[in-house]
């Protein structure tokens, strides 16, 4: 792994639809509609990656964020934004994490020393990866049900 596999993954290049663009494009109430069988909202998805992305940038960054006690901690309260300009908000943090990541990636990959387990940056890094592609692929499957894929900046078909 180096700086170059970090970047395109980041993205979804030739893996799956990129993270930076599932959630251009959806109206801030659509957001919050859920689907019956689903848990979550693309509010509450946007949310929680938002909140392990910056847990694990902080990491990366030298600070020492406390672990929540339950998993829900990660989830919001509500499953609806307040309004556009709290959406949009969520999506520009969303944006400027991955960016924050990116300059990570440029960084030596093997130090260690990351949080409790002593992790390298690598092992950082792949864990938001993995994480925002997972709930990435949630938010086009919510997205499909709920009427509002692909995005104006494409889908994940070709």
């Amino acid at each position: 792994m180096n700086e170059l596999f970090f970047r395109k993954a980041f993205h979804g290049k030739g893996a799956h639809v990129d993270t930076a663009t599932v959630f251009d494009g959806l109206d801030w109430r659509k957001a919050a509609e859920k689907r019956r069988d689903s848990a979550h909202s693309v509010w509450e998805t946007l949310f929680h990656m938002n909140y392990w992305q910056d847990f694990m940038l902080a990491l990366l960054e030298g600070e020492k964020p406390g672990t929540p006690e339950r998993a829900a901690e990660s989830w919001p309260d509500s499953p609806s934004p307040a309004d556009a300009a709290e959406w949009n908000a969520g999506i520009s943090h969303f944006l400027q994490g991955l960016e924050r990541a990116e300059l990570e990636a440029a960084k030596d990959l093997t130090q260690q020393g990351f949080g409790k387990e002593e992790r390298t940056r690598a092992d950082c890094l792949m864990t938001i990866l993995l994480h925002n592609s997972y709930h990435a692929g949630q938010v086009v499957v919510a997205r499909r049900t709920i009427g509002a894929w692909p995005p104006p900046s494409g889908g994940d078909t070709w």
